[in-house]
């Protein structure tokens, strides 16, 4: 569950609010594991690699906390929060992953040079396509990150979670036709790279999952003796979505879509390590007057 499902209770939040204002630790906790999931589930999606992604949203919930106080009723708080996690994402410095590919042109090198030329056999594609499916998402994370930083934003609001463009529009400042156009304008930049490049939609493509893994294991930075990968494959991109519901963009879309939109809804912890760090610290203890 996110803040943006249609049955959402936009009372709980407030109520927490209340309370965390009064100086219930119960309830900032609370408050906190509410928003962690999803916040980190775009921030993943965002920078691709997972220790950034857990930065950003410490970052993000140690800003709520602090500015909690600040908050008036004057626009619901999912918007309020999430106005501040999308400007903090834009704004944020760039991320490791961010640095490897800046443009298309870029990761189309990558697409059609590193290891196309090794092979995997069928029993080896079996054996290890737990591998080659957290590669093919690493591929699919690195594309977001060939898109600048609002495309992104847009694309994982309005294309992955399929947020309306009334709300995704408000969170970022612009109106829903804008961020309609974005989105539009970002899918088919991703969707062109894809045709051009990815073998699992074109078979015309020399790129393919299975080979790009074969190569990274003849390199060891996949082991499948410990079925472990090294820190720069070790995460894959997940996330959860609300059901579309026009018949016509799941045809014409789905193809493309699916390699963005299949995967889990990642679980984090980063809630109960800040709760720790943050909320039993003496001054925050003493702004909010905790208890």
């Amino acid at each position: 569950m996110h803040a943006f499902i249609e049955k959402y209770d936009e009372s709980q939040d407030l109520k927490l609010v209340e309370e965390a204002c009064g100086g219930s630790t119960v309830a900032m906790e609370r408050l906190v594991k509410l928003h962690q999931r999803f916040i980190y589930n775009v921030a993943l999606k965002f920078v691709r690699d997972a220790d950034d992604a857990a930065d950003l949203t410490q970052e993000i919930l140690i800003k709520m906390i602090t500015k909690l106080s600040l908050y008036s009723n004057k626009s619901n708080f999912r918007t309020w929060l999430y106005r501040m996690v999308m400007n903090h994402f834009i704004s944020s410095k760039r991320k490791n992953a961010e640095k490897k590919f800046y443009s298309f042109e870029e990761m189309g090198i990558f697409a059609d040079v590193l290891h196309n030329d090794e092979e995997m056999s069928i029993d080896e594609q079996t054996l290890y396509s737990e591998y080659v499916t957290k590669v093919r998402n690493d591929c699919m994370s690195s594309m977001l990150l060939c898109l600048n930083r609002q495309q992104r934003v847009i694309f994982i609001l309005g294309g992955i979670f399929n947020i309306k463009s009334s709300i995704g529009g408000s969170l970022l400042g612009i109106t829903p036709e804008n961020f309609r156009k974005q989105l539009s304008r970002a899918k088919n930049d991703l969707f062109q790279f894809m045709n051009q490049k990815c073998g699992l939609i074109n078979p015309d493509n020399p790129c393919r999952c299975h080979k790009k893994t074969k190569g990274f294991i003849n390199e060891g930075k996949i082991n499948p003796a410990t079925h472990t990968f090294t820190t720069e494959f070790a995460q894959s991109i997940l996330e959860v979505s609300n059901s579309k519901n026009d018949e016509l963009d799941i045809l014409m879309e789905g193809k493309y879509m699916q390699f963005f939109t299949s995967r889990i809804y990642e679980e984090t912890n980063i809630g109960e390590k800040l709760i720790e760090s943050v909320i039993f610290d003496p001054e925050i203890k003493r702004l909010f007057h905790l208890n």
